[in-house]
């Protein structure tokens, strides 16, 4: 990773943000692309037919506010917004409670590591995470897919006979979600830009996971679990080709 240096050669002081909490917040939430804003708006209009025409009770409401907020953090992620650690956090706890109910135990153990690895990390660093941002993206590279793909398939396979023990309602799918998860979370906290591409497979994965789960019926939430799950793909491929996070801004920055 790339350290910002002042005019003497010498590393620049980490800046941050300068102003209260709600200032932040506000900050935060100014200057998002009109394209994250369309994706935002149209899945969230959905996810609000979804819930006012069907069945209301405690599934369906923690499922409309976990895919309410959990649509806000991947768009505040494609903008490079320290904030969607708040967003994420909360839509990863109505996740959790999702997952379990479904019996997708690898995917509770997913959230849990984002939130861990991502969430709570943001909440305490605030004011920094997202200042130079520019400068903190690097780039994974061909070695580094050498080591990091059959990792995750190894990781499958350990994981599909682990929750099959645990008698997980769709182990294939499920521990997939889990083994790109976890990886995808890791190269997100070392800022590398391939995240997006992890992203984008484990997004299709959850489709199928989910639609799996619609089929099979048991899961009240899975229709608007695959419904968000597939908003999910297109803020992942806005955010791998045209985000900050996009190869083609990577090397705008790098030169």
């Amino acid at each position: 990773m790339e350290t910002q240096k002042n005019e003497l050669g010498t590393p620049a002081q980490e800046e941050k943000f300068q102003g209260n909490y709600f200032q932040w917040i506000r900050s935060e939430l100014q200057g998002w692309s009109t394209p994250i804003w369309s994706i935002f708006w149209f899945g969230i209009s959905f996810e609000l037919a979804l819930f006012l025409f069907g069945k209301i009770n405690l599934l369906t409401i923690i499922t409309f506010a976990a895919t309410m907020f959990g649509l806000l953090c991947v768009c505040a992620m494609a903008e490079g917004k320290t904030i969607n650690g708040v967003l994420g956090l909360v839509s990863a706890i109505g996740f959790i409670y999702v997952n379990w109910s479904a019996g997708h135990y690898a995917s509770v153990l997913d959230q849990t590591i984002f939130a861990l690895l991502i969430d709570i990390p943001l909440l305490l660093k605030w004011k920094t995470w997202g200042q130079n941002f520019d400068q903190k993206v690097r780039k994974l590279g061909t070695k580094g897919y050498l080591i990091v793909v059959p990792a995750m398939a190894i990781a499958w396979g350990v994981l599909f006979k682990v929750y099959t023990m645990l008698n997980d309602s769709n182990p294939v799918w499920d521990s997939l979600v889990l083994a790109i998860g976890a990886t995808e979370s890791l190269l997100v906290v070392l800022h590398y830009n391939d995240c997006y591409a992890l992203w984008l497979a484990e997004d299709v994965v959850n489709v199928a996971l989910w639609f799996s789960a619609l089929s099979a019926g048991y899961s009240q939430a899975s229709l608007p679990m695959l419904v968000v799950t597939m908003i999910y793909f297109a803020s992942a491929l806005y955010g791998k080709f045209f985000s900050v996070w996009s190869n083609k801004h990577y090397k705008a920055v790098k030169g």
